[in-house]
C-alpha cells in the first residue's frame, strides 16, 4: 500500500470509525493540541523506542522498525526547523498522521497494542522527569547566588527579626544562609517527584493491558524509565506524579515569596540595607526619582499562581473515579504554566540577588542595645539568678531606660541596682554584639564559625569554592568551581601524622570489624565533597567483610569494597584514601586486590561508577554506558538519591575475555521468579496428612 493509500484510509479522527464527527464547538472544548503538542519529542521519543518493542512482539519487521525510525527523524528534524506543523485532536494523533504520511504501513502499525491513555500519562511523566531536572538545575544557580551573597557579607552583623522587630545579632550572612537552606529543601522535593514520575506506565493499554509480550523493562530503560507500573487501572489515572511537582513548585513558590518579601523590605528606603539593582529595577511614570524592585515583587506575586496551579490540579482529582476520565486533560495546563513560571523566575531571580550590593554602615546602624537584653539576661543565669527573674529583671531596667530616654546602660547606678544588684557598670560596658555572637558559634547559631560552616556545607553542595579573606572572613568574590574530588587543590583533611616514603610499611588486608569506625571517618571527607555517599555505621558493620583495608601499624589509610551484583558481576564501591595519603599508589593497590578477591568466586566482570576516569583506565578499566549495565542500574542505582542527577561513569574489567560482549548479547532479564502459590490444602487433607 502507497503511503498515500494509507493516509487515505486511516479515519479523520482516530475513533472514527464508530462515530461522527463532531460539532465545532464540542470540538473546540475536545481538542487538546494547543495544549500538549509541545510533547511531540518525548511522542516521537516514544515511537521509536516502541517500535523495538512491537518487533519484539511480532507486529513489525525490522524493516518496518527501520521505516519508522527514519520517519521519525525526519518528522523531528521537520518540526524543530518549522517546516511542518502538526494537525489533529491532539498531540498523538497528529504525529500518528505525520509517521503514517511518512512510513506508510509501518505507521499505521505504530498504535498496535497501546491506547491514547497509556501514551499521555507516559509522554507526560517523562516531561515532568525533564522539569524535575530543570527545577533542580535552577535551585542550584540561585543557592550559588544566595552563597554569593553571603560570601560577599564577610563579618557584616545584621539585626535579625522576629515580628518584624529588631531581636538578637547575627552574621548578615546567615540571614542569606536561612534561605539556601530553604531552597535545598526544594531540591529534595524535586528529586521525589522526578521519582514518583518515574514509573512507566505503557502497556496498560486503555484500562486492561495490552495483548502484546514484550520486554516491559528493556523498553522503559530506552525512554528513561527505572520502574514498570504494575496495575492498568491505576497505571493510567495516577497523577499522582504530577501533584508532587506542582506541589513541590508550590512550596518552592513560598519560599521565593518570602525571599522577595526579605529582600523588598532590604531594599526599601527604611531599612536602606541594599538598593535596588541596576538593570533589575523599574521606574515610575509620574516619579522621577523612583527606583522600584518590581523584580522581586514579581516573586513574590507570582507564587499565588504556583500555589494554584496545585490547588487547580487537586481539585480536578479528587471527583474522579479510577481509571483514565477526560478531566485529566487539564493535566497539562497546571504543569506548563507552573513550568513556564518556575523557568522565568528562577531564570532572572539568581542575577538580580547577585547585583545587590550591602550598604554595611546602614546595615550595622541597627545593631542597637535592645539586641544585647537577651545576653545580660544571661549573664544573670550564670551568677545563679534563675532565667525567669533574671527575664523579669532585664525588662524592668529597659522598661525604666525607656521611660527616662537613655539607653540602658545610662540609667543612673543606683536606679539600676534597685532593680538587680548584678547591673553594675562592669556588666552593662561588657555587653558587646561580637561577643554575643561568639557565644552562638556552634550549629545552628549566628556566629562567625557556624556560618563558616554552613558556608562550606552549601560550597561543597552546590560544586563551588568559599575562599577566606585574610582576616578570616569569607572574601566578597571568592566564589569559584570546585576542584574535582582529590585533586591537588581540593581542600585537605586535617593534618594527620606524616606519612613514611611511597608503600613503606603499609599493608593491604581484609577488614574486620574493629576498622569501621574508621573506614566511616575516612569516608566522611569523601561523603562531604559528594565524591562517596553516605552510608550509616550499621550497613558498614554489615558488609565489612566485602572490605580491604589499607593499614599501616594499625592506621588506615584507605579502603575499598567489592560488592556482588549479580552471578557474573561485582563493584568496586568506597574507594577512598586518605587526603595526605593520595600519591603513594594505594588506590591501584586497592582495587588490585579486589579484582583479586574476585576471580576465585566466578564473577567475569568488575564495574565502577566513577568520576576519576584515568584512575581506572590506568587500572585496565574500559568505559562503557551505564545503559549497558541494567543489573547495576535495577538492582542498586535505582535505590541512589543522585540516580537522576548522577554525572558518574561507569567502567568495567573484563576478568574473562570477552565477558561483556556476551553479557550485551544476552536477553536483558534479571528479575527473579515468584515462587509458584501452593494450592491449599482442605481441612480433612490436613488432618490425614
Amino acid at each position: 500500500m502507497s503511503h498515500s493509500d494509507a493516509a487515505a484510509k486511516r479515519p479523520h479522527r482516530l475513533w472514527a470509525g464508530r462515530l461522527g464527527g463532531l460539532d465545532p464547538r464540542a470540538q473546540a472544548l475536545n481538542d487538546s493540541l494547543p495544549i500538549d503538542q509541545v510533547l511531540w519529542p518525548e511522542e516521537l521519543r516514544l515511537a521509536s523506542a516502541y517500535a523495538e518493542a512491537l518487533v519484539e512482539a511480532g507486529v513489525l519487521t525490522p524493516a518496518e522498525r527501520a521505516s519508522l525510525e527514519q520517519a521519525a527523524a525526519d518528522l523531528r528534524a521537520d518540526l524543530e526547523s518549522g517546516d511542518v506543523a502538526l494537525a489533529g485532536e491532539d498531540v498523538h494523533s497528529a504525529v500518528e498522521a505525520e509517521l503514517i504520511r511518512r512510513a506508510g504501513d509501518a505507521g499505521m502499525k505504530i498504535h498496535t497494542g497501546r491506547s491514547r491513555n497509556d501514551q499521555v500519562v507516559t509522554l507526560v511523566r517523562l516531561r515532568v522527569m525533564v522539569l524535575c531536572d530543570e527545577a533542580v538545575a535552577g535551585l542550584a544557580e540561585l543557592g550559588r547566588a544566595l552563597l554569593h551573597q553571603a560570601v560577599t557579607a564577610g563579618d557584616i552583623n545584621a539585626a535579625a527579626q522576629t515580628h518584624l522587630q529588631p531581636a538578637q545579632p547575627v552574621r548578615l550572612a546567615h540571614l542569606w544562609l536561612a534561605h539556601a537552606d530553604a531552597f535545598e529543601r526544594d531540591e529534595e522535593r524535586f528529586r521525589a517527584a522526578r521519582e514518583s514520575a518515574d514509573r512507566m506506565p505503557l502497556g496498560a493499554g486503555a484500562v486492561a493491558g495490552t495483548p502484546l509480550v514484550y520486554d516491559r523493562g528493556a523498553l522503559a530503560r530506552r525512554l528513561g524509565f527505572t520502574r514498570t507500573a504494575d496495575n492498568s487501572v491505576d497505571a493510567i489515572g495516577d497523577r499522582d506524579f504530577a501533584l508532587d511537582y506542582l506541589a513541590a513548585a508550590s512550596t518552592l513558590g513560598v519560599h521565593l515569596s518570602r525571599l522577595a518579601e526579605d529582600l523588598v523590605l532590604w531594599c526599601s528606603p527604611g531599612w536602606g540595607w541594599y538598593a535596588p539593582p541596576d538593570g533589575f529595577s523599574t521606574g515610575s511614570s509620574l516619579l522621577p526619582q523612583k527606583r522600584n524592585p518590581d523584580l522581586f515583587e514579581l516573586a513574590r506575586g507570582k507564587a499565588g499562581r504556583l500555589i494554584g496551579n496545585a490547588a487547580r490540579l487537586a481539585i480536578v482529582l479528587k471527583g474522579l473515579p479510577s481509571s483514565y476520565q477526560k478531566d485529566l486533560q487539564e493535566d497539562k495546563e497546571t504543569l506548563y504554566d507552573t513550568a513556564a513560571t518556575l523557568a522565568a523566575l528562577l531564570g532572572v531571580l539568581p542575577a538580580a540577588i547577585e547585583a545587590l550590593a550591602p550598604r554595611r554602615a546602614r546595615i550595622e546602624a541597627g545593631l542597637g542595645d535592645d539586641l544585647l537584653a537577651v545576653e545580660l539576661a544571661d549573664d544573670l543565669v550564670t551568677r545563679g539568678v534563675p532565667f525567669r527573674e533574671a527575664h523579669a529583671a532585664v525588662g524592668r531596667l529597659w522598661a525604666l531606660a525607656e521611660q527616662l530616654g537613655v539607653r540602658p546602660g545610662a540609667v543612673p547606678a543606683a536606679e539600676r541596682l534597685a532593680l538587680s544588684r548584678f547591673f553594675t557598670d562592669d556588666a552593662l560596658s561588657a555587653l558587646d554584639h561580637e561577643a554575643a555572637l561568639a557565644r552562638r558559634n556552634h550549629a545552628p547559631g549566628g556566629g562567625p564559625g557556624s556560618v563558616a560552616s554552613q558556608v562550606a556545607r552549601h560550597a561543597a553542595r552546590l560544586g563551588v569554592t568559599a575562599v577566606s579573606a585574610g582576616n578570616g572572613s569569607p572574601a566578597a568574590s571568592a566564589l569559584a568551581d570546585a576542584p574535582s574530588p582529590g585533586s591537588a587543590s581540593a581542600p585537605s583533611a586535617p593534618s594527620e601524622p606524616a606519612l613514611p616514603e611511597r608503600g613503606a610499611d603499609v599493608v593491604i588486608r581484609r577488614a574486620r570489624p574493629g576498622d569501621v569506625p574508621a573506614i566511616s571517618k575516612l569516608m566522611s571527607g569523601h561523603i562531604a565533597d559528594g565524591t562517596l555517599l553516605p552510608r550509616p555505621l550499621g550497613e558498614l558493620y554489615q558488609s565489612v567483610r566485602e572490605f580491604h583495608v589499607a593499614d599501616r601499624n594499625g592506621e588506615v589509610l584507605g579502603c575499598g569494597a567489592l560488592r556482588v551484583l549479580w552471578d557474573d558481576l561485582g563493584e568496586v564501591r568506597s574507594l577512598a584514601i586518605r587526603p595526605d595519603a593520595q600519591g603513594l599508589g594505594l588506590g591501584r593497590k586497592l582495587v588490585d586486590r579486589i579484582v583479586d578477591d574476585a576471580k576465585p568466586i566466578g564473577l567475569e566482570r568488575v564495574i565502577a561508577l566513577t568520576r576519576e576516569v584515568g584512575f581506572f583506565e590506568r587500572c585496565g578499566f574500559t568505559v562503557v554506558t551505564r545503559e549497558s549495565l541494567p543489573r547495576k542500574v535495577w538492582t542498586d542505582c535505582i535505590h541512589c538519591p543522585r540516580r537522576h542527577a548522577c554525572d558518574e561513569t561507569a567502567v568495567v574489567l573484563d576478568l574473562v575475555p570477552g565477558a561483556t560482549d556476551r553479557a550485551d548479547a544476552r536477553p536483558q532479564n534479571w528479575e527473579m521468579p515468584l515462587p509458584p502459590a501452593r494450592r491449599r490444602e482442605s481441612a480433612d487433607q490436613a488432618l490425614a496428612r
